[in-house]
């Protein structure tokens, strides 16, 4: 008798379910959500064929060179930016890890992006680490100390800091610069038995060395993402969207029957 392969969908709820097997014994998660997990909820990445203004590469935007050689071409690129996140909804998948992080029965769920977006918020997820910084923050391109923050919206754009003059820049994290103080102390401190990473490259340093390194120490680490990444041989690999593959897994993570599986590891 011939055995016909499983189908497509099929394969992949199989998947599903052996991840949420590895992680059964995991009791502080760690969840990185890379460009992909938006990506799903309509936000371009910047790498890919449809990411923002394909004629530019991310050095003409995204660094302190670019920003001092045109100020105004890069505010145009966030003003862009911002107005398309504010339109943009949380996916089912980013709703999905707002319940884990809640019902992940007998662990805690702790979740950094290197997404500047605020979507993990708007879907109910409290905190999130920003890693890479936040899209809607305006600062001092000085860093002479002014606070700027959230609540100046577009208004800063373009403008003059208030405290030395210096032109005002985004608060996104530009390539070439230092990670905000203290949130990868956050991560160690939180000391994850697994983790899972959605929707990230996996290239970009020194974020995507934190699920590498666990696994090579041989803690359970799950991808989700519908591309091969450095991180694919390494990991249990779920080749599928975050919107579609996050909420079945978070289904069987939450479950009665999890945690009856749980209980008995503990």
């Amino acid at each position: 008798m011939v055995m016909l392969a499983p189908e497509p969908m099929e394969s992949l709820k199989l998947l599903v379910h052996a991840a949420a097997d590895r992680l059964l014994p995991v009791r502080r998660l760690l969840v990185l959500a890379g460009a992909g997990c938006s990506a799903d909820a309509g936000i371009p990445t910047f790498r890919d064929d449809g990411g923002w203004w394909r004629e530019y590469r991310p050095e003409d935007l995204a660094t302190p060179e670019a920003f001092a050689q045109d100020p105004e071409l890069v505010w145009t690129w966030y003003r862009e930016r911002r107005s398309q996140i504010r339109a943009a909804q949380p996916h089912g998948g980013q709703r999905s890890l707002a319940l884990l992080q809640k019902h992940f029965y007998d662990g805690q769920v702790l979740v950094a992006t290197t997404n500047e977006d605020d979507l993990l918020e708007r879907a109910g997820i409290e905190p999130v680490l920003h890693l890479h910084g936040s899209i809607f923050d305006t600062t001092c391109s000085a860093s002479c100390g002014w606070p700027g923050g959230k609540d100046t919206g577009d208004s800063m754009a373009s403008h003059r800091c208030p405290c030395c003059g210096a032109p005002t820049r985004p608060g996104s994290v530009w390539y070439g610069e230092s990670l905000p103080v203290g949130l990868l102390d956050a991560i160690q401190a939180f000391d994850p038995d697994g983790c899972l990473v959605i929707g990230s490259s996996n290239i970009v340093q020194p974020v995507a060395g934190i699920p590498i390194e666990m696994a090579l120490a041989r803690q359970p680490v799950v991808e989700v993402n519908p591309q091969a990444t450095p991180l694919s041989d390494l990991a249990l690999h779920l080749p599928g969207p975050a919107a579609q593959v996050l909420p079945a897994l978070v289904d069987l993570l939450t479950s009665a029957t999890m945690r009856d599986q749980r209980r008995r590891l503990s």
